[in-house]
């Protein structure tokens, strides 16, 4: 089972096999093995990965390779006890990398949230009391970023992301019930993850400071996220929509489907093809209220409008109140906009928030464009240059006709 050591009768037998059944990739076959042995996947792996003989572990950490699978093969240099030289060329019988296949990772994910029957879930009784959408958008959450607190004053791992996200809804929905929720629209993605592969880097590899595997951030992660959709589940009907980004462009994408997967028997969670999609931008209505949806790494804020009569036609003509939710910068920057003139209405500067007021544009007049704050700290990286953001979580209501009346903000 997994999670229990095991003998070396079997993890012996698991090494054997490791060398025995390779995929296409000429890399251990861990869904052959795992069949064969009766255990998990994950388990198969974390034995192959642990496991090494002393001279490839010794090998392994004079080249600063943390992970002894990720050698294939070197040279042993020495001398025997006649003084006489040698050399040997050795291959790493485990070696094949460890990475793993997206379909593994997903299969793993959904099989380790529930056995064989999904979770069953209770219809909840409509609240006839409420009329207005709350936006939950838990932004840049990057579970797996680790930051020391010597170094930044700040600590984040994947337990302090999860607390996070699981109180920050908590609170979140605390503060907004009372003002009547007739629908929730919760947003995933965005950089969710904070890395896109097993070498625990960016997408575009950027290297990054990690807490754990993959793996381990994957499924933490899921659990988290799979939580806090319950939790809004428990006030209003959620609609699920996917924003993908530049940290976690594929795993992110592949998180999303793994939760949706896991709602999928929830009477009161909603999904569909185009709101699990990979559309860079997506739109989202609710009455007088159209909404896009980014990252914030793509397009120019410029072109939003544009884009918005371009993507979604059919409905901007009906929508007076139109609104897009940007993320990735990990700070407050909310501003309405008239073509190319942008009006500044709020805005995180290191120590301070900025309100501006005057002479502003009319909300309904304008498209409104808003950056949505994140719970996650500023790491090494971040911290040298100057990144600084104070850490939160929040969430928008929405009046059907009326447009935004509130904005909620759980700090850390």
């Amino acid at each position: 089972m997994a999670g229990t050591k095991p003998d070396a009768e079997s993890l012996n037998e698991t090494i054997e096999l490791a060398k025995i059944h390779r995929n296409q990739e000429g890399k251990p076959n861990i869904a052959r093995i795992a069949k064969i042995q009766g255990i998990a996947r994950s388990s198969v792996r974390n034995r192959i990965l642990n496991h090494a003989a002393p001279e490839i572990l010794e090998a392994a950490k004079a080249g600063g390779i943390s992970n002894p699978q990720n050698l294939s093969h070197f040279w042993k240099i020495g001398k025997d006890e006649n003084g006489n030289g040698y050399s040997l060329f050795v291959k790493n019988p485990i070696a094949g990398g460890d990475d793993i296949s997206l379909t593994e990772l997903v299969k793993e994910a959904i099989e380790e949230g529930y056995s064989s029957k999904p979770p069953k879930y209770q219809k909840r009784k409509l609240d006839v009391k409420g009329e207005n959408l709350l936006v939950v958008d838990l932004a840049d959450v990057h579970f797996m970023k680790l930051c020391i607190k010597t170094e930044t004053g700040f600590e984040y791992n994947r337990e302090v992301a999860r607390h996070r996200v699981i109180e920050g809804t908590k609170a979140l929905l605390k503060m907004a019930k009372p003002m009547g929720i007739s629908r929730i629209l919760f947003v995933m993605g965005n950089d969710i993850l904070h890395v896109d592969n097993a070498r625990k880097s960016t997408t575009s590899e950027t290297p990054q400071d990690t807490d754990g595997s993959v793996f381990q951030g994957f499924k933490d992660a899921h659990r988290a996220i799979v939580d806090a959709i319950e939790l809004c589940a428990k006030v209003a009907d959620v609609d699920l929509i996917h924003c993908m980004s530049n940290h976690d462009w594929t795993y992110g994408w592949m998180l999303s489907q793994t939760v949706a997967a896991h709602l999928r028997s929830h009477p009161n969670v909603n999904t569909s093809a185009y709101s699990l999609s990979e559309a860079h931008r997506k739109y989202y209505r609710f009455q007088n209220n159209l909404f896009g949806l980014t990252h914030g790494d793509g397009a120019k804020e410029e072109k939003l409008y544009g884009l918005m009569v371009t993507e979604a036609q059919k409905h901007i003509s009906e929508c007076s109140n139109r609104y897009w939710l940007l993320h990735h910068v990990h700070h407050k920057d909310r501003k309405t906009r008239d073509g190319n003139k942008p009006f500044f209405r709020e805005k995180d500067h290191n120590g301070m928030t900025a309100i501006i007021s005057g002479n502003g544009l009319i909300e309904s007049e304008a498209l409104n464009i808003e950056h949505v704050r994140s719970p996650s700290p500023p790491d090494g990286w971040h911290d040298r240059n100057g990144y600084v953001n104070r850490q939160g979580v929040e969430c928008f209501l929405f009046h059907p006709y009326d447009g935004q009346k509130a904005r909620f903000t759980e700090w850390f």
